[in-house]
């Protein structure tokens, strides 16, 4: 019964060096993807991470047979939360942020590749989340970022990671380390930290030419 698994076995082996070859030979491909994203702020204060989604869309062109540039737009949804401890007060905030993303990536390899570049971020949405009790007494207030005077900063951060594609279907996991703080400069009442994300990522490439 095990025998017929030889010569599956052997023609598997022999595709994934053929389907390496086939993906070195394409000059552009169309990547569309979705996954999620795990985010750790880079406070020490904070306890909670959010996991949330991320969608992208953008193009992988080669230079060489192993060096590539990776060019895509997305959405990311980050943030975090802590825990909020003190002589009367005790409770959870939570702050979560949309991010339109653009990102520039360097692919070096095959099929297999490491990537590594910079992502910039628009905000599009910021949200805080506050439950609270005082003295027994609830404060609880879902608020936008606005409407607390919290003004953010356009999130830059470096990029790295690594990538597999198998025909058309890959896979792709980054992290990326922010490299300035969420929020700008608006006093003691401005939450302080910078974004942390790990995200894995599906796709499809679709060849463009080659």
């Amino acid at each position: 019964m095990r025998k017929p698994l030889v010569p599956v076995f052997c023609a598997f082996l022999l595709a994934i060096p053929a389907a390496d070859t086939q993906a070195q030979g394409r000059t552009t491909d169309l990547i569309l993807g979705a996954g999620g994203t795990m985010s750790f702020a880079t406070d020490e204060e904070a306890t909670e991470s959010r996991v949330g989604l991320n969608a992208s869309a953008g193009f992988s062109l080669r230079v060489t047979e192993m060096v590539g540039l990776r060019i895509e737009g997305g959405f990311i949804q980050k943030g975090g939360g802590s825990e909020v401890s003190d002589d009367d007060a005790a409770g959870q905030v939570n702050i979560e942020v949309d991010y339109g993303v653009l990102r520039g990536l360097l692919e070096i390899g095959g099929d297999l590749h490491i990537l590594a570049g910079a992502t910039v971020g628009r905000d599009l949405g910021c949200d805080v989340a506050i439950d609270v009790a005082v003295e027994g007494v609830d404060l609880s207030t879902d608020q936008t970022c606005d409407a607390l005077g919290l003004d953010r900063n356009d999130d830059f951060g470096i990029t790295a990671g690594v990538g597999y594609n198998v025909g058309i279907l890959g896979v792709t996991l980054l992290f990326t380390e922010g490299l300035n703080d969420i929020f700008a400069d608006a006093g003691e009442n401005a939450p302080a930290g910078r974004n942390r994300t790990l995200s894995l990522v599906g796709s499809i490439r679709i060849p463009l030419s080659g």
